[in-house]
């Protein structure tokens, strides 16, 4: 056997011990998570937080990024055009994947576009005013949006979301003609109301605030009791159309590798055990529960269902 020979053998046994390229160990290199509101709402929040604590688990570089606009359609977009390696997520909220699809032209599918890799929580979206606002019940609000067709303004963080398209179902149904203020996230609609420049607001992101005294709860849209707050009616007690579960959780691309989906599912599984993880999301009043891939992905593709038949039975949509 010549020499020449050997060395080929040797260098192919040398290629073989060697891991291919692209199959490194995830995560290998900085994720970025990508949050398509405003800086300062509770995603934000809660994003940053996973952020920090997955950082100290896990080892992994995660830094946060904002795109907001579009009810949240920029930055879930540029998600879904990014490389399937892992490296950009998203922040999943209800309204791009389950109520925006109804009323506007996506630049995405929300549901063969995405792998949604775990569900962390549940939450409260309450109609609110500020603490010093004249109205003190729901039914103060709506007189007064009776009584002055226009002139009641509101906002909430994604226009044609799920918090719009529930309180608009609710204002038809009161055959009041209101002012809808968009914003690109919750932390500028509180900005808005407490500066005076709306009436009400309709959200999650009312938690700090509400506990700090400047605002007022009205009534909540979600299906289950504000937590402590049992005395602040469900849009379903009060007879309005449309109630819609609000969720959190965080997805990527469409196809990601196996080992990606298990890194976060593995990392969201232990740190929604925690007690810190508990005590950051009850800022929001905000109810811990986790999904793993296949039970979120059901989820999502269940309510974009269950919204469709809902908005098309009442209308709103052809």
């Amino acid at each position: 056997m010549n020499k020449s020979h050997w060395i080929g053998v040797l260098l192919g046994a040398l290629a073989l011990s060697q891991p291919a390229v692209g199959q490194d160990k995830y995560p290998s290199r900085p994720i970025t998570i990508v949050v398509p509101f405003a800086a300062g709402g509770g995603g934000d929040t809660a994003v940053r937080f996973i952020a920090d604590q997955v950082q100290k688990a896990r080892g992994a570089t995660i830094v946060v990024e904002n795109k907001p606009g579009g009810g949240a359609t920029i930055g879930m977009s540029f998600v879904a055009r990014s490389a399937p390696d892992g490296y950009t997520l998203g922040l999943v909220s209800t309204s791009p994947f389950t109520v925006t699809p109804y009323f506007q032209k996506m630049p995405f599918d929300p549901l063969k576009d995405f792998t949604f890799l775990a569900q962390f929580s549940v939450n409260p979206a309450p109609v609110y005013v500020a603490a010093n606002s004249n109205f003190k019940t729901i039914e103060d609000l709506l007189a007064f949006g009776k009584a002055n067709p226009g002139k009641l303004r509101w906002a909430t963080a994604a226009p044609r979301g799920t918090n719009h398209i529930a309180m608009e179902a609710a204002l038809r149904k009161q055959n009041i003609k209101a002012t809808f203020v968009p914003f690109g996230g919750g932390a500028e609609v509180l900005t808005a109301l407490l500066g005076g420049n709306i009436e009400f607001g309709i959200g999650t992101d009312f938690g700090p605030p509400f506990k700090n005294g400047q605002i007022r709860l009205l009534a909540e849209s979600g299906a289950t009791k504000i937590p402590g707050q049992e005395q602040v009616r469900l849009f379903s007690e009060l007879g309005f159309p449309l109630v819609l579960p609000i969720f959190l959780g965080l997805g990527g691309p469409a196809g990601l590798p196996p080992d990606a989906v298990k890194f976060w599912e593995d990392a969201m599984r232990d740190l929604t055990k925690t007690a810190e993880f508990a005590t950051m999301m009850g800022r929001y009043f905000a109810a811990t529960e986790f999904l793993d891939s296949a039970a979120f992905t059901k989820r999502i593709n269940d309510a974009n269902a269950s919204t469709g038949a809902a908005v098309r039975e009442l209308g709103m949509v052809k």
